[in-house]
């Protein structure tokens, strides 16, 4: 099958389109092992794409839509060829149009002369009813000086920008549903997204490692290539029950975590930090906490989800094949230190004064060991 991608936000980048698109094609071959990919106007031509790889296409960032689509030479008995190629094993129509454009002005039809004279073949040729406003079916004609290429019914895809053209960042992935699609919504901006997970030593199981791994195998579906930090959490969380009282030992743990990302980031010249924060879903994400949380770092915070409905982030996590995964039994370092009543206002004095109890030497001696995944099952 082969299939037209149109672009969505590239067209903003006037004299840089070009990194932008290197960037896509890149993406998509890495992404679509077989895909052969090549430039068209406005967009790009996939070739050699399997039915089963498309579910995948829809969701990789970076362009509006796709349609199974068709080349033809540039003549009118061709172009009826063409939309015959397209139409021919088509269920469920009853209505169509046709839209053509064309970018050869030589060509000797105007763009509706085009429109009348193929849409009238097919009207005759399918007994398809002409509907200029809601058809069941829009058939796209663009013609150019050698070819044409007609594509029908677009389908929606993520849109933004690919994956890898804003910089690397690292988001702190946890065993729930949100953290996996705010990775993801970074992706879509043109973040080249890396991960970090601090795992509960008291939870440590095949199963639980498991989850974290196959978390990063399905956003790996969108980006290339993705390193996972896991982060042995056993001493912090010794140190935070001996010295911190139980209404702050959430934000002092969530403090923790963002200092020891700190760390693995200027390491390897990630320029920000991704968390799963959505204003007030928990105690953890009133203003005052994430606030203190925040401070823990200097690096740049990166929030996409901070506006977000619950239903909405469900909704996308179903979308993009995280949901049953992160709903998989799992208590992470978060979960141990849920207090009954916890701090909802936190200061940050507070906070400090409690941290100073702490061996601040762990954040040093924390143990993370590093994953990389390029290719499918490499974890």
């Amino acid at each position: 099958m082969n299939v037209i991608i149109h672009i969505d936000e590239i067209f903003l980048k006037g004299s840089n389109q070009p990194l932008f698109y290197r960037q896509l094609k890149n993406n998509l071959e890495k992404l679509l092992p077989g895909v052969r990919v090549g430039r068209v106007e406005g967009g790009m031509w996939l070739e050699n794409i399997q039915e089963t790889q498309l579910q995948q296409l829809s969701l990789i960032p970076g362009f509006a839509n796709y349609a199974p689509a068709v080349k033809i030479n540039s003549s009118v008995e061709d172009i009826k060829k063409g939309v015959d190629g397209l139409c021919q094993n088509l269920a469920n129509i009853k209505t169509f149009r046709i839209s053509a454009e064309r970018s050869f002005k030589n060509f000797p039809l105007s763009s509706g002369e085009i429109a009348k004279q193929i849409g009238e073949y097919a009207r005759v040729k399918y007994n398809w009813q002409v509907d200029l406003h809601n058809p069941n079916l829009n058939i796209h004609i663009s013609v150019g000086k050698n070819e044409a290429c007609i594509f029908g019914n677009t389908q929606n895809c993520a849109g933004g920008l690919p994956t890898g053209t804003a910089g690397k960042v690292l988001a702190l992935l946890s065993g729930g549903i949100d953290s996996p699609v705010a990775a993801y919504k970074i992706m879509c901006r043109g973040g080249e997204v890396n991960l970090i997970h601090f795992q509960n030593q008291t939870q440590v199981t095949e199963a639980v490692s498991e989850k974290i791994f196959d978390l990063a195998k399905v956003l790996s579906n969108y980006q290339p290539e993705i390193k996972l930090f896991m982060v042995s959490f056993e001493g912090i969380q010794k140190q935070i029950i001996m010295h911190v009282p139980a209404p702050y030992r959430m934000i002092t743990t969530r403090r923790i975590f963002n200092k020891i990302a700190d760390k693995v980031a200027r390491q390897n010249n990630f320029l920000a930090l991704v968390s799963g924060d959505s204003l007030g879903q928990v105690a953890s994400q009133t203003l005052e906490n994430m606030a203190v949380i925040a401070e823990a770092s200097n690096l740049l915070k990166l929030t996409p989800l901070i506006g977000t409905n619950k239903k909405d982030i469900i909704d996308l996590a179903r979308k993009i094949g995280t949901l049953d995964i992160s709903n998989r039994p799992y208590e992470d370092c978060c979960s141990l230190f849920v207090a009954k009543h916890p701090e909802t206002k936190t200061r940050l004095n507070d906070v400090l004064k409690y941290e100073k109890l702490i061996d601040n030497s762990i954040v040093d001696k924390a143990e993370i060991i590093s994953y990389s995944y390029a290719q499918r099952n490499s974890f």
